[in-house]
């Protein structure tokens, strides 16, 4: 089944006419790369006719899948409009003011500087284009719903990939209106293309660059993949999806798209089975935003303002959920094991346990200012993370709604009615969340809300883990090592602080950021992590730290804490009930682990 996410509606007999006698008003935009080397896109664009005489052309100013303003228009030069009864002047950093006789279209040109390959907008060189609509291609509102005709000139042995619609030659797509075509990107170049297809569907990958991995593994395990979607949703809204995959240097990351993704990757982060397994939860992420916004989204992102910031208190819906739910489709799949599920939850917790921050900010609070959020050591201590904690308040709801219906329910019923009753156009809020869960489980949700979107989340993770028949372990012996509450890193005068925990030994010492350690009680530090060298102290040692600030010299004494020697482990218990063992089946799919005790004895 089709589902079309961005025009819902019923023609009438008049309607049909109007489409009729304007079918030629359709956008075309030719785009040669002939100049690739340079990193040049040339753009034509010809616009249909307008009974206005002026019209705004935009370039958008951020993309969909990442919530950041990106000031896009900065790469455009060479703007110019064919024919001399039209006017044209910028009136702001993405707005080209066409004025004049536009009765009969327009043909306008500019050049886009395409070398933004991380930010995963544009990418021009001699080897590929990698062409985000919204870095490259201009619209006006007149034309919004117009059909997009995209044609490319490309070099010899190109190959063009896109979501779109494919059009009457190898380098020419066609989208039904710019939304769609703003969320299919394309991808041209020299690259290696599989194509397969499972319960029906079409799927493609397409990988530019060389790198260590196993095309032929990664189609079969793509495969098992895309097949999982039915664990969690009653049906497709594709018959087509394209998987990009760029194996390069430096760039990292992902986006989703409405029936494709690209996701980058180090050239060399594909061969061992611990990045492997981090390609295919990415695969998997971008693939749950098939449905979770792409499909359905919150209120305030319905329609996209390409223009300004779209706000929204769910977004760790959108992000968190969506980190939940890859995970889910790859337990499902049995592309991870439970050891390794385990192992990533441990991670989760230990993260969330020195995040300072979790009693700073809501994940609803997190998800309004995602487009102000800051990194580094000031989001650790004042702030939470859509993805990172909005992961946690979905396992929390998981369980709370596995464990009222008597596991007959799940979160993945959740977001099953979330597309079948708020696909787009509808959107969602909190009070739609809050019928939802009644509907799912027949509970009143309000306070539970309150206390864990609205207000900062409070996990009790043994009694969490203990549902499913699982507790923490830190190691045979319970020893504790010295602790100061910061991280350092290798500087050629000695360690640079680079964050400092909230609350911790340094931080009420009065460390910060920036300052280079050069000695621990009075003998120069030799290793290079601070980790180490304090592993010679006892907890509760007061030491002192020589260090440079602003160039100076100076001291400060440090009382070190405790923390638990080994790392944190969530493991099966020895003793876990038939009842926490089918918890543990209903939550993740996978039969239960063994306790270590017996895979000893085995």
């Amino acid at each position: 089944m089709q589902k079309f996410s961005h025009h819902v509606s019923s023609l009438t007999f008049a309607s049909m006419a109007f489409l009729s006698m304007n079918a030629l008003a359709d956008v075309k935009v030719d785009i040669d790369l002939s100049n690739a080397e340079h990193h040049y896109a040339n753009v034509t664009m010809t616009l249909p006719e307008s009974v206005k005489k002026t019209v705004d052309l935009k370039l958008p100013t951020w993309r969909t899948g990442r919530y950041e303003i990106l000031n896009l228009a900065n790469g455009i030069r060479e703007f110019s409009v064919e024919g001399d009864s039209i006017a044209w002047q910028k009136i702001d950093k993405d707005t080209w003011r066409l004025t004049g006789d536009l009765k009969n279209g327009v043909e306008v040109s500019y050049q886009v500087y395409s070398n933004q390959l991380g930010y995963r907008t544009r990418h021009v060189d001699d080897s590929h284009a990698f062409l985000d609509a919204s870095g490259v291609i201009m619209y006006t509102e007149e034309s919004r719903d117009d059909k997009h005709t995209i044609q490319l000139t490309t070099p010899k042995n190109w190959r063009s990939v896109s979501g779109l619609t494919s059009g009457e030659n190898p380098h020419q797509f066609i989208a039904s209106d710019y939304d769609v075509l703003i969320d299919s990107p394309i991808e041209t170049g020299i690259n290696e293309f599989h194509a397969f297809t499972v319960d029906g569907r079409e799927y493609e990958l397409v990988i530019w660059g060389k790198g260590n991995y196993d095309s032929e593994k990664m189609v079969k395990d793509l495969k098992v993949l895309v097949a999982q979607g039915n664990t969690i949703w009653s049906d497709y809204p594709f018959e087509r999806y394209v998987f990009m995959v760029h194996a390069t240097s430096g760039a990292r990351g992902a986006t989703e798209h409405l029936n494709s993704t690209i996701i980058q990757r180090s050239r060399y982060s594909f061969s061992e089975r611990k990045d492997y397994l981090q390609f295919l939860g990415t695969a998997a992420h971008e693939f749950v935003h098939t449905w979770n916004v792409k499909q359905y989204r919150p209120e305030g992102l319905v329609p996209y303002d390409y223009q300004n910031e779209n706000y929204s208190n769910l977004l760790w819906l959108s992000e968190g959920s969506t980190s939940y739910l890859q995970n889910q489709l790859l337990m499902r799949g049995e592309l991870m094991t439970t050891k390794e599920w385990l192992k990533n939850l441990s991670k989760r917790i230990t993260g969330f346990k020195h995040k300072p921050g979790r009693d700073a900010q809501s994940v609803a609070q997190a998800s309004f200012d995602k487009w102000i959020s800051e990194g580094g050591d000031y989001a650790k201590n004042h702030s939470v993370n859509i993805y990172s904690e909005g992961f946690l308040v979905s396992w929390m709801l998981d369980f709370d709604i596995l464990e009222k219906t008597q596991l007959q329910k799940s979160y993945r019923n959740v977001h099953d009615v979330l597309y079948k009753e708020y696909s787009i156009p509808k959107t969602f809020n909190d009070q739609d969340m809050l019928t939802v869960l009644n509907k799912v489980t027949g509970n009143d949700y309000q306070s539970w809300w309150k206390t864990n979107v609205d207000g900062y989340a409070k996990p009790d993770f043994d009694k969490l883990l203990a549902k499913a028949g699982l507790e923490i372990s830190y190691g045979k012996e319970d020893k504790k090592q010295a602790w100061a509450g910061m991280s350092t890193k290798s500087h050629s005068n000695g360690l640079l602080v680079t964050s400092v925990e909230k609350g911790s030994p340094a931080w009420e010492a009065g460390f910060t950021t920036d300052d280079i350690i050069v000695a621990v009680d009075g003998l120069r530090i030799a290793d290079k992590d601070l980790k180490k060298r304090l592993k010679n102290f006892k907890p509760e040692t007061e030491v002192t730290f020589t260090f440079f600030r602003r160039d100076q010299l100076t001291t400060k004494n440090v009382k070190l804490a405790s923390i638990p020697k080994g790392e944190l482990k969530v493991q099966a218990m020895k003793d876990a009930s038939e009842q926490q063992k089918a918890f543990f089946k209903a939550w993740t799919g996978l039969d239960f682990p063994k306790a270590k005790s017996e895979e000893t004895k085995k």
